[in-house]
């Protein structure tokens, strides 16, 4: 083999041992980054844990001083949601209640498992036995506050005071619908105006 190919293949084959040598010791580090990135993710809580209320529509079953048994859908996953709700307060035959209502409200995270729930509703309490009927009618509004504690992701706890307006107008179904005590205004002879601080407690899904 001539002399100047003895050299080129000498130079080519130096390359290419200088070229592994320079490759190879970066195989480990690239290992050694791919575990930490593997450690690092592996310490966080996965994403779920994170969440306050995942999903876009929620559940709510409470008591109040309005009536026993509550339920409410919640409709939006941000900071803010529709609510429908409804309520009954078993009784006897002439005390024994439903009500209605809806409201829009705000969602505030608080901490990791701590959020708070704004909302303002409005709706009409009726009775069982033949509701819609009779000379009068009613609005009843709520101002309400809800702490919640998350226990599980789609689980909470809630408790907080709400603040209530009752108007009546005509006969009155009930002569008031809390068990709180509560100031009363006349505006007119056959009207009638409530309010009251209450308290509510529940469960959200």
């Amino acid at each position: 083999m001539k002399p100047c190919a003895l050299l080129a293949l000498s130079l080519w084959a130096g390359a290419a041992t200088a070229g592994v040598r320079a490759v190879r010791p970066l195989a480990p580090l690239e290992e050694g980054t791919v575990a930490l990135a593997q450690q690092a993710g592996e310490t966080d809580p996965p994403p779920e844990q994170y969440g306050l209320r995942k999903g876009n529509v929620h559940m709510e079953m409470w008591a109040s001083d309005i009536q026993l048994a509550n339920l409410a859908v919640k409709v939006g996953g941000g900071p803010f949601y529709l609510t429908l709700l409804a309520g009954l307060e078993p009784g006897g035959h002439d005390d024994a209640r439903f009500s209605f209502g809806l409201g829009l409200g705000g969602h505030i995270v608080v901490s990791h498992r701590f959020w708070v729930d704004l909302d303002v509703t409005g709706g009409a309490v009726q009775p069982v036995q033949k509701p819609l009927e009779g000379d009068g009618g009613n609005v009843l509004g709520q101002a309400r506050v809800m702490v919640g504690f998350q226990i599980l992701p789609r689980l909470a706890v809630f408790a907080g005071p709400t603040y209530n307006l009752w108007f009546v107008w005509g006969q009155p179904d009930f002569a008031t619908v809390t068990r709180m005590s509560v100031s009363e205004s006349r505006p007119k002879a056959d009207q009638r105006l409530q309010h009251w601080p209450g308290l509510q407690v529940g469960l959200h899904f």
